[in-house]
């Protein structure tokens, strides 16, 4: 493992309900905290199907594991210079499951 390949900083949120203080429910992103990665962009397209023209960005995020993420969290999303990504897949990179690696999308 070399340290230096975790040369930059994420944040992970995850989607929850809050009690908005009236009796009701707000969806708010929650901090479950700050990680050093290795971000590589995998892919870059630019979709019209809206009739807007968006470039997004598909990005993996290459972290190491620890006991507050796990696999079966749902409703995640990365914050890398100031862009907010989705999370779609998250999968160990080694097999003894020191290393995680997060693919997310969003838009550049």
């Amino acid at each position: 493992m070399i340290s230096r390949q975790y040369t930059r900083k994420i944040a992970i949120y995850k989607t929850t309900n809050v009690s908005d203080g009236y009796g009701g429910n707000t969806v708010t992103d929650v901090l479950i905290g700050s990680y050093w990665a290795e971000v590589k962009q995998n892919s870059s397209f630019k979709d019209n199907s809206i009739g807007k023209s968006d470039i997004k960005n598909n990005y993996s995020f290459k972290i190491r594991a620890n006991s507050t993420l796990t696999h079966n969290i749902d409703n995640l999303s990365i914050i890398y210079k100031g862009s907010k990504y989705v999370v779609n897949d998250f999968r160990y990179d080694d097999e003894l499951f020191r290393f995680v690696n997060i693919t997310a999308n969003g838009i550049g």
